[in-house]
């Protein structure tokens, strides 16, 4: 695993919008969406892989997810398939799920350019940029456009639309499990409003959470005061995910 270490938090508002904007999201809405597609058989190759991938997701697995993705990649002599992002969607995210940043990113780079310039590649790309950047709001952001790109009527490999939606659920689970981790390590306070930024969530749900691990709350000053403590437990987020809220929400703080 490659894991540098934790970037500190913006520790001010205008700091965390700075960040925010240095990752503008890309605008997906004119480009042909363009995937594999039944007429165009995958290399078999890949078609062997997906169901030990699905496995894998099932179990939860992602080191293996990224084993089997990462073997099958680097085997394949027909680089230059569309199918081949079968395989590298899921790598990709399985990396972002595991914190593996720079595995994440070679992913991407190795591609060729009749695949590194489809929306998916672009929108996976963003996405890692600005994981690997800690821009909180673009994270969200990046994710809500890229599970939009696979949501088109004009995506029509509707497994593997399926499968980048799940990862993405559980990738915005585990950066939000991390990021309140980090915030419990960086802050001894902090307005509950920037607490809201940096996960994307509603003020409800994040007082919530915030007193599942036992940080105390002034209603008053509207103030979070977190404590150190053991990891995070996913299920304190596992269930507010979802796009439409992460953009909303985001969008909402930020207008």
């Amino acid at each position: 695993m490659v894991n540098g270490p934790p970037t500190p938090p913006a520790t001010t508002p205008a700091e965390l919008h700075d960040e925010a904007r240095a990752s503008i999201p890309l605008d997906y809405s004119s480009a042909p969406i363009s995937v594999p597609t039944t007429s165009h058989p995958s290399p078999e190759v890949y078609q062997n892989a997906i169901p030990l991938m699905s496995e894998a997701i099932a179990r939860d697995d992602y080191s293996r997810l990224v084993h089997i993705a990462e073997r099958t990649d680097t085997s394949c002599t027909n680089e230059r398939h569309q199918s081949r992002l079968l395989i590298i969607a899921p790598l990709v995210l399985g990396h972002l799920i595991l914190d593996d940043l720079t595995p994440a990113r070679y992913a991407l780079l190795r591609l060729p350019d009749n695949l590194a310039s489809l929306p998916l590649s672009r929108a996976l790309s963003a996405l890692v940029t600005a994981t690997v950047n800690r821009q909180h709001s673009a994270v969200y952001d990046h994710a809500n456009t890229l599970n939009t790109v696979v949501s088109h009527p004009d995506f029509t490999d509707k497994e593997l639309a399926g499968v980048i939606s799940q990862l993405l659920s559980v990738f915005i689970d585990t950066f939000r499990q991390r990021t309140f981790a980090l915030l419990s390590k960086a802050y001894t306070s902090l307005p509950l409003s920037l607490a809201c930024i940096y996960l994307a969530l509603p003020a409800e749900q994040v007082i919530d959470a915030a007193q599942k691990h036992s940080w105390s709350y002034d209603f008053s000053g509207q103030i979070l005061n977190p404590v150190k403590g053991p990891d995070i437990s996913l299920q304190s987020f596992s269930s507010l995910t979802t796009f439409g809220l992460v953009s909303d929400s985001v969008a909402k703080l930020e207008g």
